[in-house]
């Protein structure tokens, strides 16, 4: 307490001794029954949210599907690189530090192509960044053995995989009439794209068929070429074709479009084939790769049976 210059008279101080004693024992009382309910953001303190870099939503990366797409890093299949959905092109060149904490031992299912094939656990190495100039995603590892065959991983539940029929491994018969149902769905590309490859016939080099009740769902990667030695050039066109109720042929729902020297070409490649647990949408899990890097991305069905990418990851390459 505080003494003023001026003396105040004996009586006066002798009043306020019962306020305050009564004071004092009401604050120990509340004191003590305080201690008995700890105040409600006492749970948050104890158990504070721990930050996850690309952590927002602003790139088009339905949250649903987790907080992290993780894919092989290597040859060794323990190896990964934990890819953040949230972070841009600049913004994951920018990052000095990752905060993963949030991601350690995080449960994880593996896909490939054939569906779901395994489960494992997340285990995060690296949380800097590289130091070669190169733009990379974080690293990390598997903790239990993995099939070698796994091509993406998300958080365990997020989504239920969907088997895909692969080209290569249909009968002769199957595989005759998938390549028939693409190359004439394709039939009206041909006149479009750069002008020096009109006219010259498309060939499919991967196929898969995805089965989506009451209708099929190709998606393929057709190639025509220029086969000039001084300046051979190849133009690639990924494109899904769905069956069409009516008429059972196929027509393109969705396509994308590379041309020029083969070394410099955006290619493609079909990772896994997907539905999300919340949106129950099927997609298709794809890479885009560049020459000294690439993306993955997210090819969804919405409604209407219309496909679109609704999502790609930042670059990562050199």
């Amino acid at each position: 307490m505080v003494v003023a210059t001026r003396k105040l008279p004996f009586m006066t101080l002798v009043r306020g001794v019962p306020h305050l004693l009564v004071a004092g024992a009401l604050c120990i009382l509340g004191c003590r029954d305080a201690s008995k309910h700890p105040r409600a953001d006492s749970a948050a303190t104890i158990n504070p949210v721990r930050p996850l870099t690309g952590s927002t939503t602003s790139t088009g990366w339905d949250s649903a599907a987790g907080p992290v797409v993780v894919v092989p890093a290597s040859r060794e299949s323990a190896n990964v690189a934990i890819v953040l959905p949230g972070l841009t092109d600049s913004a994951l060149a920018s990052v000095s530090r990752f905060q993963l904490d949030s991601l350690e031992n995080m449960p994880l299912d593996l896909f490939n192509l054939h569906g779901l094939i395994g489960s494992s656990g997340l285990r995060v190495v690296s949380q800097s960044v590289d130091q070669t100039g190169c733009v990379k995603w974080p690293t990390g590892r598997l903790t239990n053995p993995a099939p070698g065959a796994w091509r993406i991983a998300l958080e365990k539940r997020r989504a239920t995989g969907i088997p895909l029929s692969a080209l290569e491994e249909m009968k002769a018969a199957d595989s005759a009439r998938f390549v028939g149902s693409i190359l004439g769905a394709v039939e009206h590309l041909r006149d479009g794209g750069d002008p020096v490859f009109r006219g010259i016939p498309f060939s499919v080099r991967k196929g898969y068929q995805l089965m989506i009740s009451p209708s099929s769902v190709l998606v393929a990667e057709v190639v025509r070429k220029i086969n000039e030695e001084a300046n051979p050039r190849e133009e690639h066109i990924l494109v899904l074709a769905e069956q069409q109720a009516e008429d059972g042929t196929f027509r393109v729902a969705f396509q994308m479009r590379s041309a020029g020297a083969e070394e410099a070409l955006e290619t493609s490649e079909i990772l896994a084939a997907l539905k999300i647990a919340k949106s129950n949408h099927p997609a298709f899990v794809l890479t885009f790769d560049y020459e000294d890097g690439g993306k993955v991305g997210l090819l969804e069905r919405g409604p209407g049976s219309t496909w679109r990418i609704v999502w790609k990851s930042a670059y990562a390459g050199c």
